[in-house]
């Protein structure tokens, strides 16, 4: 004959002043149930590229490649003193925006958040991928152009002419003094970014929560 199986109750040692606890309302021959866990609380972590940090160096960044990319268009061939200058400025400048363009979309898919109402997964692995490795080459890319756009517009400071366009020591003072003046402004750039980098090491992270105790069931004193 089969008889009817007991109730279990256990007592929680943190609950020192209850008098007893309710028995629990399952069998411990069924199967517990299974906590899932929401997409929502899945965050990607991708460290300084996924930080505000990151994002505002990019915002920083930007206006100097627009401006060198522009500026070396603008003036092309008009620099006799040293014919590359032109060029540098428009190769530089393209490196630095699609450096900026690819910063900006890695940013946005580290800190995209599943979603199930919208249909979204949250990050894209296989894009960042992608994206990470290409963002490396290019910084590489700005890195090597920095260097060597040094050697370009100072080798010829203190020969350049900026009146005569006959005499072959001409460059145009725009182009000229725009790529001697963004040097510098990467200088500081440089600076800042690791100002930028620095504090986002040390400042605690702001989705940091601190753990709670799980919440237990409510219990009915004896009356």
């Amino acid at each position: 004959m089969a008889t009817k199986p007991k109730k279990v109750t256990y007592r929680d040692p943190g609950e020192d002043n209850a008098d007893y606890l309710v028995p629990l309302q399952y069998d411990l021959r069924q199967p517990l149930p299974i906590q899932t866990i929401q997409p929502s609380s899945i965050k990607y972590q991708g460290g300084y590229l996924s930080s505000f940090y990151f994002l505002i160096s990019i915002l920083l960044y930007a206006p100097v490649p627009v401006s060198q990319f522009v500026i070396g268009f603008i003036y092309v061939g008009q620099c006799t003193v040293r014919q590359f200058i032109s060029p540098y400025m428009i190769l530089s400048g393209a490196s630095g925006i699609a450096f900026a363009i690819v910063g900006a979309l890695i940013f946005v898919q580290l800190n995209k958040k599943p979603s199930i109402t919208l249909k979204s997964s949250g990050p894209n692995p296989m894009l960042l991928k992608i994206l990470i490795p290409v963002f490396i080459v290019l910084f590489l890319l700005i890195i090597a152009w920095f260097f060597a756009g040094q050697w370009i517009v100072f080798e010829v400071k203190l020969r350049v002419e900026f009146f005569d366009p006959v005499l072959p020591e001409y460059c145009h003072r725009h182009l000229y003094k725009a790529a001697y003046i963004l040097i510098f402004v990467d200088y500081l750039l440089f600076l800042v970014v690791g100002v930028l980098y620095g504090v986002s090491r040390v400042s605690p992270p702001s989705d940091q929560t601190s753990k709670k105790r799980p919440n237990r069931p409510v219990r009915n004193a004896r009356k």
